[in-house]
């Protein structure tokens, strides 16, 4: 189907996906988490380390795009037990929002930054789409 002959039709994909568990609060803990960060496309399950246990790393590896990132770990213990890597403004943003709180720079002007715990489902799932789809623009 050619979409330029077509200027009322979106050349934006939506990808399907499935949605995030009801109960954000220990969606982690129950594993119920884990397949919806699997189900979004280019993601992967980074090989677990030795010696740590319940300590889970994602990363997005996306051939066409070449983006091969780590960007989500869960299991930590601190606040919700989940965290993300992002540039280091977006951190400053999302630690002024109260959404995260920083816990380890990490290079090339990134931030690894834990969700906090009172962190609501859609500011959840907002703030886990939101870095996930800045990984691949």
């Amino acid at each position: 189907m050619n979409l330029a002959a077509r200027p009322d039709v979106s050349r934006i994909v939506i990808w399907k996906r499935d949605p995030l568990p009801r109960d954000p609060r220990s969606c982690a803990d129950r594993d119920t988490f884990h397949p919806w960060i699997l189900s979004l496309p280019w993601v992967v399950e980074r090989p677990h380390v030795s010696g740590i246990r319940d300590v889970r790393a994602f990363a997005v590896d996306c051939q066409p795009l070449d983006i091969r990132r780590m960007w989500l770990v869960t299991g930590l213990p601190l606040g919700r037990g989940i965290a993300v890597i992002v540039e280091k403004s977006r951190a400053e943003a999302y630690e002024a929002e109260g959404v995260a709180m920083p816990i380890t720079p990490m290079p090339a002007r990134h931030t690894m930054i834990g969700l906090s715990e009172d962190l609501g489902e859609a500011d959840l799932e907002r703030v886990i789409l939101e870095v996930y789809g800045t990984l691949l623009s």
